[in-house]
């Protein structure tokens, strides 16, 4: 079973993935960190992203070091592509397609793994994909697609208690991200999120008795 959890910043999907790791065996895949591991020197996206934005995107260089020892500055790719519409459709053009690309190949690395040692169907490898950000190609490669929903004010106090976000920051954040709407679309089933969370694991159980 390979399942998508999908939702809004502050909406707690890291307590879903963790309970489905810990407690039911599911590997996790974060696309987030996996875009991260994708922009450090040697892969191929930190070299498109080169060749799209120029060495100005680069920490600056210490003394005569190679290129390849440079990590990209965060607050200076940041800088050039939020607020800038064009800018930012080439940096996810680059970064979208190679993050879902690896998760696609490690869900069929492990599907394989799991026909190969003679596992039934509902035997096979069980795996986590965690997206902000859904779309027509995780829809197909998750069985299913679980939407955390969480009210926006409680995702908003939520953000400024444990991250220290600024107001402005939330609802900035947030307005660059899908709509509820837009989450449901693709969601099979959708955990409540936005009161205790003895109810929200109380939920995922009773999704999981039904995957089983």
């Amino acid at each position: 079973m390979v399942i998508g959890i999908t939702g809004g910043v502050g909406s707690g999907k890291s307590t879903i993935t963790d309970t489905l790791h810990e407690k039911y065996g599911y590997r996790i895949l974060r696309t987030d960190d996996m875009a991260k591991e994708l922009e450090l020197p040697g892969h191929a996206v930190y070299d498109a992203l080169i060749t799209a934005f120029g060495e100005g995107i680069l920490v600056p260089q210490d003394g005569n070091g190679p290129r390849a020892l440079r990590m990209i500055d965060k607050a200076a790719f940041g800088a050039l592509i939020y607020g800038d519409p064009a800018a930012m459709k080439i940096a996810e053009d680059i970064i979208h397609p190679a993050t879902w690309g690896w998760c696609e190949e490690i869900i069929s690395e492990e599907r394989k793994k799991a026909a190969e040692s003679g596992a039934a169907m509902h035997e096979g490898p069980r795996i986590v994909v965690e997206s902000a950000l859904p779309c027509d190609r995780y829809r197909q490669m998750c069985d299913e697609i679980w939407f955390v929903y969480v009210e926006k004010d409680i995702r908003i106090a939520r953000l400024r208690e444990t991250r220290g976000y600024s107001l402005e920051k939330c609802r900035k954040i947030m307005a660059e991200q899908l709509s509820d709407n837009e989450f449901l679309r693709y969601a099979d089933h959708v955990i409540d999120n936005s009161s205790e969370l003895e109810a929200t694991l109380r939920r995922v159980d009773e999704l999981m008795e039904g995957s089983i």
